[in-house]
C-alpha cells in the first residue's frame, strides 16, 4: 500500500508540473498567437506527454534507462488515446459551459485597474480535459507501461 501511495503522489507532483507546463502552452498558443482551439490543445497536451514519459519514468515508476522501444510505444499509444479524451472533454466544455471571464484588479475612486483577465470556460475546459486524462494516464501507465510487481496490484485492488 505505502508504494502505491508514493506513486500516486509522485504521479500527482509531476502531474502537476506538466499542467503548468501544458497550460502556460495552451495559452500562450490559442489567446497570445491567436493559433486554433484544438491545434493549441493538442501542442500543449503533446508537450506535456513527453515531460511526463521521462519524470515519470526515472521517479515514479524507477525504471532505468533501457531503450525499451515497446514501452515507450505502450505510452504513447496509451496518451493518443488520453489525448483524444483529453479534445473530447475540452470541447464538450467549452460548448457546454456557458462564456465567463476571471477578471482581478483594483478600483480606486475614479477607475477599476485590471491586472489580470482569463476567460473562466477555457480554464474550467482545460481542468476537466486535464483531470479526465490523467486518471486513464495514471493506471495506463501503472499496469500496461511500467509494469510493478503483483503486490503492487493487489494493493491497488484492495483500496
Amino acid at each position: 500500500m505505502k508504494v502505491v501511495i508514493k506513486q500516486i503522489t509522485k504521479f500527482i507532483i509531476i502531474g502537476l508540473s506538466a499542467v503548468v507546463v501544458d497550460l502556460i502552452i495552451y495559452y500562450t498558443l490559442s489567446e497570445f498567437l491567436k493559433i486554433n482551439v484544438n491545434v493549441a490543445k493538442a501542442c500543449s497536451f503533446l508537450t506535456g506527454t513527453f515531460y511526463t514519459y521521462y519524470l515519470n519514468k526515472r521517479w515514479t515508476w524507477r525504471m532505468a534507462d533501457s531503450g525499451n522501444k515497446g514501452m515507450l510505444l505502450t505510452f504513447v499509444m496509451i496518451y493518443m488515446v488520453s489525448l483524444g479524451l483529453n479534445l473530447l472533454v475540452n470541447h464538450l466544455c467549452l460548448t457546454g459551459f456557458p462564456k465567463f471571464n476571471f477578471d482581478f484588479g483594483i478600483t480606486t475612486e475614479t477607475q477599476y485597474i485590471n491586472f489580470l483577465s482569463f476567460k473562466g470556460n477555457k480554464f474550467l475546459a482545460f481542468f476537466f480535459a486535464t483531470l479526465a486524462s490523467a486518471f486513464l494516464n495514471f493506471f495506463g501507465q501503472k499496469f500496461l507501461v511500467f509494469k510493478t510487481a503483483k503486490a503492487d496490484f493487489e494493493d491497488v485492488v484492495d483500496i
